[in-house]
């Protein structure tokens, strides 16, 4: 995340003049040392760029394996890759700066090694998807919460026929008050609940709906280390009938369990990164997808175990 030390040592630097002047020689009348302060207090651009770059034993999305072919043996690796730009829309029109939430645009890469053994007929691009997204978060002070308005397009590089597009919204709690009588002091979320409702518009036709809800817990266990368990409970609406050949229609139900586990280390210090070049990260993480009822009877979806690591980079 960009950092402002350089604004604010220079803002500093101005201050400090007129309280130096007592003893020193400036000769600047009050009108021009207050144009300096305020020249100093110029901020940086209400942008935020974010770059990451992962490599994944499987590609599972919404419990599918989306990169695993009959008779693989050896994982093949997955490369997922993901560019965003986030603006902070109030700062934009000189307001308060988050008064009127954030904007991001961003798109997001998946490229498979083995594509042409996954899809023998049209499997002529490694480079399987390409996805483009728009959303709109706000920070809802009055509960403690974040709402993010999105939507996401989704294109496949070798089946053009299944590209599909769907809105979505989800909603993130700071569940600091609940634990108000265990740790009275404590201002950041415990359980951090979340529910993200998503609705295909497209091949789905509006009737292909997916939910999840989640929880998870950030650790401080060492400088610059972080570990995040994570659970989310996901529900299927027809989603797998419009895009895993379920034959069953008008179905509501279970689809699986995620249990998680993100390790992360930050490495701007690592790095000596200076204040303007953002912050860098590296992660690793693990997950089991542990299907449910119906959707693992019919053999739409089985348990998954997979991982990866990942590098990002945000200014």
């Amino acid at each position: 995340m960009t950092t402002h030390g350089y604004a604010e040592d220079a803002l500093l630097d101005n201050i400090s003049t007129p309280w130096l002047s007592l003893s020193s020689q400036d000769e600047r009348s009050p009108s021009e040392l207050a144009d300096a302060t305020v020249s100093a207090e110029v901020k940086a651009p209400p942008f935020e760029v974010n770059i990451s770059y992962a490599i994944y034993s499987d590609y599972v999305f919404r419990g599918i394996n989306l990169s695993e072919y009959r008779g693989e043996g050896r994982e093949k690796l997955n490369h997922q890759a993901d560019l965003s730009l986030t603006a902070d829309v109030a700062s934009l029109f000189g307001e308060a700066e988050g008064t009127l939430g954030s904007f991001t645009f961003g798109t997001w890469f998946e490229w498979y090694a083995a594509q042409k053994r996954l899809d023998p007929v049209s499997g002529g691009q490694n480079l399987q998807e390409i996805d483009y997204y728009l959303s709109w978060s706000f920070d809802i002070e009055q509960i403690d919460s974040t709402l993010t308005l999105g939507y996401t397009f989704y294109t496949i590089a070798n089946a053009k026929t299944d590209n599909t597009s769907e809105w979505w919204f989800s909603i993130e709690h700071n569940d600091a008050w609940m634990w108000r009588g265990l740790w009275p002091e404590n201002e950041d979320g415990v359980l951090n609940p979340s529910f993200a409702f998503y609705q295909d518009v497209d091949r789905g036709a509006g009737n292909a709906i997916w939910m999840e809800f989640g929880l998870n817990h950030e650790f401080q266990v060492a400088e610059n280390v972080t570990i995040t368990p994570s659970w989310i409970l996901a529900i299927d609406h027809d989603y797998y009938h419009h895009f895993a050949g379920d034959p069953n229609k008008n179905t509501t139900r279970l689809a699986y369990m995620q249990w998680g586990l993100d390790v992360t280390y930050d490495l701007k210090d690592a790095l000596k990164l200076p204040d303007g070049w953002g912050g860098m990260s590296v992660s690793g993480f693990l997950y089991f997808n542990d299907a449910l009822g119906s959707a693992e009877d019919n053999h739409i979806i089985q348990d998954e175990f997979f991982g990866g690591i990942s590098l990002a980079w945000s200014f």
